[in-house]
């Protein structure tokens, strides 16, 4: 009789005298099936699939006796073998070993129902494997190094047993890594890519100064006022650029109170006459002395910098004065060097 399990979530039970090419037992695992191996006793089977190794009772009519659900990934395979002390009591007996794309190979007491042991690999495990004589077990892991480990044996001595465990690196043998090979996808998070692989890189984050995600929040008042603390005349012009295509920068204006109006003033008074910014600036200054005249008489504070707005409005018009009079007297005289 042979057992087999299938991507098809099924485990069939094959006995060689049934004629017909017909199953004598089929059970459903949940999950697709990576492997299944019998148990000593000849009755019971164990399979793996999905994160689940389950315990099925086939002389009981197919029962699930049990189902382990301690790995965290994929399990992909399961062996039998007996493990533990021959000094103790419950030493020496047979346990299920199953190992995952986690990184785990954990022992499974089957007598008991438990997990007894659990270890961690740097690499998702692909398979697993006994001696004969259970002496030696075997991992293999899907970066292409083996994990071999034997029993410490009676008389031997701290460094021996410390020599009992080792990895064998294959990656010679390996085969180059194809997307029609099953472990292709089962590589896992740990593995680094190779040369011609494409790889889709993790967009990086946008950090987000304060005045965008009050924008985002239709916080308009509070954007404004944000971005007139930072003392940035670009990024104070580009937000009061978006609330007048919202229709919000003069409700903004109303709703400031004395301070805030303070700090909107004060930005006027040094970038009003900036050529690149005027174009909007001086427009709104026009505005906010209209709308809010009788904030502006009752604050000595908010007078002061109208006085200092004043200043610099009537500076910035004597230079234009002064480039005009010099445009005056330098056009005769490129005319003139013209014709000549």
């Amino acid at each position: 009789m042979c057992v087999t399990g299938s991507y098809d979530h099924t485990v069939k039970l094959w006995d060689v005298r049934v004629t017909g090419s017909k199953t004598v037992m089929e059970v459903n695992h949940g999950k697709p099936v990576e492997s299944v191996v019998f148990l000593p006793s000849g009755g019971l089977v164990t399979t793996a699939g999905g994160n689940s190794v389950k315990i099925w009772d086939f002389i009981g009519g197919g029962k699930m006796v049990y189902s382990m659900e301690s790995h965290t990934k994929t399990v992909t395979s399961v062996c039998v073998g007996r493990v533990g002390k021959e000094n103790v009591e419950e030493g020496r007996e047979h346990r299920v070993l199953s190992v995952g794309l986690d990184g785990y190979m954990r022992v499974f007491d089957y007598g008991r129902m438990k997990v007894t042991h659990s270890m961690r690999f740097p690499a998702p495990l692909m398979s697993i494997g006994f001696s004969p004589d259970c002496g030696v077990r075997v991992i293999g892991s899907s970066n292409g190094v083996m994990y071999v480990g034997k029993r410490k044996t009676k008389g031997e001595n701290v460094e021996s047993s410390l020599r009992s465990f080792w990895s064998l690196g294959v990656e010679e043998e390996r085969r180059v890594m194809r997307p029609s090979y099953f472990r292709y996808f089962h590589r896992g998070q740990g593995d680094k890519p190779k040369e011609g692989d494409y790889l889709v890189m993790r967009p990086k984050k946008v950090k987000l100064a304060e005045h965008d995600k009050l924008l985002k929040k239709f916080r308009h008042k509070e954007a404004l006022v944000s971005v007139l603390g930072i003392k940035n005349p670009e990024n104070v012009v580009a937000v009061m650029e978006e609330l007048v295509a919202r229709r919000k920068l003069l409700k903004c204006v109303e709703n400031l109170d004395n301070m805030e109006l303070g700090l909107l003033l004060m930005f006027l008074q040094k970038y009003s006459t900036v050529p690149r910014f005027s174009g909007l600036l001086m427009g709104l200054t026009k505005k906010v002395l209209e709308m809010r005249v009788e904030d502006i008489r009752s604050s000595e504070a908010l007078k002061g910098q109208i006085r200092n707005l004043k200043r610099s409005v009537e500076e910035e018009i004597r230079i234009q004065h002064s480039l005009q009079e010099l445009q005056g007297i330098i056009s005769p005289l490129l005319r003139i060097a013209g014709r000549g």
